[in-house]
């Protein structure tokens, strides 16, 4: 299964909209995050929900910030983002 199937049986299955709407949950209570927070709240691996932050900023709900957190996996600087 090729990324454009995959993202095709995930919208079709209602699981995209339900990991959009669990990071806007967590944005409400926190103001910010990190995918990586995100996915560490609900006890998922990182991947679950980070093409979804973008996908939340281009429908105008989220805004990349000019802040980056380390991520307890990988030791990396990753985005914060926050509700617009």
């Amino acid at each position: 299964m090729n990324s454009k199937q995959a993202h095709e049986d995930l919208k079709k299955s209602g699981r995209k909209e339900t990991l959009q709407r669990q990071i806007m949950e967590y944005m409400h209570r926190y103001k910010s995050a990190t995918f990586s927070e995100v996915s560490a709240f609900y006890g998922v691996h990182d991947s679950v929900f980070w093409k979804r932050f973008s996908e939340l900023a281009r429908m105008g709900l989220i805004v990349k910030t000019t802040q980056s957190r380390i991520n307890k996996n990988s030791g990396k600087n990753i985005t914060v983002w926050s509700l617009k």
